[in-house]
């Protein structure tokens, strides 16, 4: 973890008063042309200090969205702040809710990229084209990320076009909608800016002389855009950058047949634990894409640990609610034959445990103690990227894939070279490297839930409309599970849920969903209240009129 050390910072930002400010350019929160981009070296500091401001934007999205969802709750010692995006209720200058940090890696994407692109026109050749195309590439990519999360959080973002400079109306700022944010950021990553789009691959250890993990830090472009066209409702292209992705034949180096594809690595050759236990100096790059690294020896430490840990001198904010810890309770699709079950890796003391005679969330403080806060936080991981290909091929109506690839994968349908018997027989599917993938499931040796079970179909006739419509229904409800089982706490399973029930106009079963963190007594009103979309999204005054 020396790179962060060797490199400064230069883009951290001095915390700011309101939104308001934030958007109003000085040099607390500006970029300094004269002082990071005179010189090479700065620019590549400069570059390197936008991902490590993703060490306090991470843990916030998790913080937010997952309060915002169904698996964590606010602890009695939380402050009103955590109960207030809890209970959908965000009061002005709510601290958790603020999205003040996340505008201000867009400005830090803004100053660079205009900067960097004027460096390399008054001084061509200085920065060798490839670097300068990458990282134009990873800034491009980043900003779009950044943008993405702001539509997802607030629906609605103040769109600051990266070549504005001086002083600025706030009130003349384009607002997008969430509608109109999406096909703009795929736009833009296709485009990108001085004929650089955003779809290549970043390779910082070339680009600094470093080995091994330093890769995973920027954002995965082709990850980036298969959710962007899974919010955009452009299944089938979803589809094929997340297979592409899998199969290495895009963006990912070549020549590992476990990278990404769910193989037995996590859950036969290595725990699935280790996701989260290992050091920092041996994170598993074959399962994350992009991951947010902290390493506590140089006093970089992951602030989940503190908000879920109950130990003294932690703040322990936020704790499993009953409908994480049931993910993994003892169910049908669990039972094997006679009183058998099937043990899931991802359950207690892994995902969940108690300590100190509390509830808590343990992914990130897993074989972890005080002294070592710096477990990774994942942006996209490989799981999330089968289960978005799960759910465009779900939207396509390809429920045989979309079953397997839950379950038990690719790898019982291959035939030879880079044939595959059906479902996997398309065009799409034709690489070989997919031949070891054993899907979210298979790969962790845990029985399979289809969407075809008679508890789910009952006795509809098969081929029949209703067949058909329930079963699409069924695999949505499957792949927003397999979520909480294989993601919780990571800041995925909400936005997932508003997405299938966005994208198929069914409000009320997220409503229906999401309301059993509540108390049952509770639950019609906030029923009611999620039943409709504008509720989805935190409402926060960015006082832009000010």
């Amino acid at each position: 973890m020396k790179l962060f050390k060797k490199i400064m910072l230069v883009l951290s930002a001095a915390s700011l008063a309101s939104c308001s400010d934030f958007f109003e350019q000085t040099p607390d929160n500006m970029l300094d042309a004269d002082d990071n981009y005179t010189e090479r070296s700065n620019i590549y500091a400069s570059f390197m200090g936008l991902f490590g401001t993703l060490q306090d934007v991470a843990p916030k999205l998790v913080v937010t969205s997952e309060l915002w969802g169904d698996l964590i709750t606010p602890t009695d010692q939380a402050p009103d702040s955590y109960w207030e995006v809890f209970r959908y209720d965000v009061q002005p200058d709510n601290s958790v809710a603020d999205p003040t940090p996340l505008y201000r890696i867009v400005m830090n994407c803004n100053d660079f990229l205009r900067n960097t692109i004027e460096y390399n026109k008054n001084y061509p050749g200085v920065i060798p084209t490839t670097t300068y195309r990458q990282m134009i590439a990873g800034t491009v990519t980043l900003r779009s990320w950044v943008y993405l999360n702001i539509g997802k959080l607030y629906g609605k973002a103040v769109y600051y076009d990266y070549a504005m400079t001086g002083e600025t109306d706030l009130s003349k700022l384009p607002v997008l909608t969430f509608d109109e944010l999406i096909p703009e950021l795929i736009y833009f990553m296709n485009t990108g800016v001085d004929n650089v789009n955003g779809l290549r691959r970043v390779d910082i250890n070339t680009m600094f002389g470093t080995t091994g993990i330093w890769n995973s830090i920027t954002i995965s472009p082709d990850a980036l855009l298969c959710e962007l066209y899974l919010w955009n409702k452009d299944y089938e292209s979803a589809a094929k950058k997340g297979i592409n992705l899998i199969t290495g034949q895009a963006l990912t180096p070549a020549g590992d047949v476990n990278k990404f594809t769910l193989s037995e690595q996590f859950g036969k050759t290595k725990m699935w634990s280790t996701l989260f236990s290992d050091s920092p100096a041996n994170p598993q790059t074959n399962e994350g894409l992009t991951m947010v690294l902290y390493d506590y020896s140089q006093r970089q430490i992951n602030p989940l640990y503190s908000l879920f840990s109950s130990e003294p001198a932690c703040e322990y904010y936020m704790k499993p609610t009953s409908v994480m810890t049931s993910r993994f309770s003892t169910r049908a699709d669990y039972q094997l034959s006679g009183s058998q079950v099937a043990a899931d890796p991802r359950n207690n003391p892994v995902t969940y445990t108690t300590s100190m005679g509390e509830s808590v969330v343990n992914k990130y403080n897993y074989i972890r103690s005080i002294q070592s806060q710096d477990a990774p936080i994942y942006i996209y991981r490989a799981a999330e990227i089968h289960l978005m290909i799960a759910e465009a091929l779900t939207a396509l109506g390809n429920y045989d894939a979309a079953d397997a690839i839950i379950n038990d994968g690719f790898k019982p349908y291959w035939v030879a070279g880079n044939r595959y018997n059906p479902p996997f027989d398309a065009p799409i599917y034709a690489y070989e490297k997919l031949k070891g993938g054993l899907g979210v499931r298979g790969r962790l040796n845990i029985p399979a839930v289809r969407s075809t079970d008679e508890r789910f179909m009952g006795d509809i006739a098969p081929n029949s409309p209703e067949y058909t419509e329930r079963r699409r229904q069924v695999l949505d409800s499957l792949i927003i599970e397999e979520t909480g089982r294989e993601l919780a706490g990571e800041g995925k399973r909400w936005f997932a849920m508003m997405r299938i029930a966005r994208n198929n106009n069914d409000p009320a079963m997220l409503a229906r969903m999401v309301t059993r963190k509540f108390p049952v007594a509770e639950r019609p009103a906030y029923e009611a209240k999620l039943q409709d979309p504008a509720a989805w999204f935190i409402d926060y005054d960015l006082e832009l009129d000010k």
